[in-house]
């Protein structure tokens, strides 16, 4: 997430909001003064009134800060951007200061509001004494608030980019091609052999329906299906997916590519149109059997395996069942 800066708020923006909410909020203050007084004219104790006005008064100011601080995350909405936790602390900083100020405003207008009264001097020192602490209570309640809040987006940062690492993590994992062949792919017969073709001519095979070809040339037969006897011979025929990437690495050595070429049936289709999806996008296309492997969709997982269970089978007949 980009630096904040306080200077990118739209601060023209920011003062016209505040300029009406100033208005509003004054003209609530007057008429609340108002009906304090109208509804305690016939109450004999002369402290009820200011001790009521300085509570509203105080209760006003939290809206007042309510209200500016939604101002300020409207506007930076409104540019196009998200709250952060930096933008959430200089705005806090702003708000608590806005409420210093109100604190001094409110108790000079006490001061002159019960000049003429008969209000001892000192209970006007005591609900001035009350009300500097109701009001630094009133900035470390916003202060934590906010500071709650600038922690959350922090938090909410750190998750987001940690996504962001591990889908260019797995975008690299699902492009990247096997930089070398295993011991056993290291061992096979020269490129030209092995890029023998599965189906013989590729001359129309377009208009063919997608999966398994109707034949699968006997190099490939006799690769996968030693690959796989080799992978059970622990007497495990459920083989680990570490294995398996083995296996892949050996037949890509080996040049039998792309697997959606190899793969029977449905398993072929499912491949071809994953690729078709896939053609435009960071994933991309699979073109190898790593790809595959690394892909980690169980179903086209359990073709490759039957396909290389089933060349196993094969080693010692003629060809694949339905060639």
């Amino acid at each position: 997430m980009p630096l904040f800066r306080w200077e990118d708020i739209d601060h023209r923006l920011v003062v016209l909001k505040l300029v009406d909410l100033s208005e509003e909020m004054r003209s609530l203050i007057k008429a609340d003064e108002s009906r304090i007084r109208f509804e305690n004219r016939l109450n004999l104790n002369s402290n009820t009134v200011p001790s009521l006005i300085l509570q509203m008064k105080v209760e006003r100011a939290d809206e007042w800060a309510r209200r500016e601080y939604e101002i300020y995350c409207a506007v930076w909405q409104t540019q196009g951007n998200v709250r952060s936790a930096a933008f959430v602390r200089c705005v806090c900083a702003h708000i608590v200061s806005m409420l210093g100020v109100r604190a001094k405003s409110i108790a000079h207008e006490f001061s002159r509001f019960v000049r003429g009264t008969n209000l001892p001097v000192s209970l006007r020192t005591a609900h001035l004494n009350k009300l500097d602490l109701r009001m630094r209570q009133l900035q470390g309640r916003w202060h934590r608030r906010l500071e709650i809040e600038a922690k959350e987006c922090e938090h909410a940062e750190r998750r987001a980019t940690l996504a962001q690492q591990n889908i260019r993590e797995r975008n690299v994992a699902t492009k990247e091609t096997p930089m070398e062949a295993t011991a056993e792919g290291s061992r096979q017969t020269l490129r030209g052999e092995n890029r023998q073709e599965v189906h013989g001519s590729h001359s129309g095979s377009s208009k063919k329906k997608p999966g398994r070809r109707p034949k699968l040339a006997r190099p490939f037969l006799e690769r996968a299906g030693t690959l796989w006897q080799d992978a059970i011979l622990d007497g495990h025929s459920n083989v680990s997916i570490d294995k398996l990437r083995q296996i892949a690495c050996a037949l890509d050595a080996g040049n039998y590519l792309p697997p959606s070429e190899y793969l029977e049936g449905k398993y072929a289709r499912e491949l071809k149109e994953f690729n078709s999806r896939n053609s435009n996008s960071k994933i991309g296309p699979v073109k190898t059997w790593s790809q595959l492997v690394s892909l980690h969709d169980k179903s086209i997982l359990y073709g490759m395996r039957r396909l290389l269970s089933r060349c196993a089978q094969k080693l010692d007949g003629p060809s694949l069942s339905g060639n």
